[in-house]
């Protein structure tokens, strides 16, 4: 089934990430996941062996089944579909004809970029969706693009600015030829037959098959929601109730992935790790330490319970887990992730499974969670 929205979320113990557990956005415009593939989307780490762990290590975990489990699951309302197909709507305008490019048209373009005669990197795309009057562009380009109609090509001489991130280009100037394939107008949809046929590339859908695979993917979406919050809370239990000595070398070490991680996000806001982490994890590097020791517990925890119950993900579970991370199946995931990261993944989840399989459902009054919903 087409995935027709976009989720920040990882699947919690699948793909352990600093600040998962609390923040479940779906919003493919504020989710730092937006625009990532689904390797970089969260930290993957590899856990290791119980028996491979330091000497300076050790785990003697307490009680870890008939937890208190206070996550419900939500369900989906017409309302939140509703929802979706608006910003279904958005995504998916139509297109437009017998009219000029204009500011606030989604302007489908091929377009090269050639410094003296040649194409530099990260000058040419085809089939690009570009927003007129956004500003994602450099100054003179967007503005080249109004007024051009569908199928016309046009030379834009521009001018990179001085401060440009890149300093062969820096200041210098270029030329992009453009090509406008088509004119996409926001304004001028409707949520009816027609956007079913765009969003799910079927000339036979309708809007009622449309809404169908929306709730299916709002249930989809609400199953990894509880997941992650059910496991994640079960799994906190787990560890409050052991008694844990980490490895100094393992916590460093994964204190030093996750910086490496946020760097590399930071660096795509034009942002330091420290306002990074201020501003999007509202913590600082000692916070991200204090992080670093909880992942490092969680795996010790995680690691154990398989040990101690000689856990392994059931075929059903694999492919649960893998939809989990937006593959059609667990052999797609083994494919990208190799067979050795990918099994890591099933281990875990297996132990999710099992934390949230034996725990206690708690009455409503003792509930600190009645619902999760996306």
């Amino acid at each position: 089934m087409k995935r027709l929205i976009r989720a920040g979320i990882c699947a919690a113990a699948v793909i352990i990430t600093a600040g998962c557990a609390n923040k479940h956005d779906t919003s493919a415009e504020t989710s730092m996941a937006t625009e990532t593939s689904q390797t970089e989307s969260a930290a993957v780490f590899e856990s290791k062996p119980q028996e491979k762990l330091n000497d300076e290590a050790s785990i003697t975990l307490g009680n870890y089944r008939d937890l208190i489990l206070t996550a419900r699951k939500g369900s989906v309302t017409d309302e939140q579909v509703e929802g979706e197909l608006s910003a279904l709507l958005l995504r998916y305008p139509p297109e437009v004809t017998g009219r000029a490019a204009q500011n606030g048209d989604i302007a489908n373009i091929d377009f090269v970029g050639t410094k003296d005669g040649v194409a530099f990197n990260g000058g040419t795309a085809e089939k690009f969706d570009l927003e007129l009057g956004s500003g994602g562009f450099i100054a003179g380009f967007e503005e080249g693009v109004v007024g051009m109609q569908p199928g016309e090509e046009k030379d834009l001489n521009l001018t990179f600015p001085e401060d440009y991130d890149n300093v062969d280009l820096a200041g210098q100037a270029v030329v992009f030829h453009v090509t406008l394939n088509a004119i996409k107008d926001p304004s001028a949809g409707s949520v009816d037959d027609s956007l079913a046929v765009r969003v799910l590339g079927d000339e036979s859908a309708t809007l009622e098959t449309l809404k169908e695979h929306v709730r299916e993917n709002l249930e989809f979406e609400m199953e990894n929601i509880y997941f992650n919050a059910a496991g994640g809370e079960l799994l906190s239990q787990a560890i409050a109730n052991a008694e844990i000595v980490c490895d100094p070398d393992a916590v460093e070490e994964m204190n030093e992935q996750l910086r490496n991680t946020y760097s590399s996000r930071a660096a795509q806001y034009g942002l330091e790790l420290d306002d990074f982490l201020k501003m999007f994890l509202s913590t600082d590097a000692e916070g991200l330490r204090e992080n670093a020791e909880e992942l490092v517990k969680q795996e010790m925890t995680l690691n154990e319970i398989i040990r101690q119950e000689n856990l392994a993900a059931t075929d059903e579970q694999k492919e649960k887990l893998a939809r989990m991370n937006y593959f059609e199946s667990a052999q797609e995931m083994i494919n990208l992730y190799g067979e050795e990261a990918a099994d890591n993944v099933f281990r875990l989840g297996a132990a999710y499974f099992y934390l949230i399989d034996h725990a206690k459902t708690a009455e409503p009054e003792e509930a600190a969670t009645t619902a999760v919903q996306p």
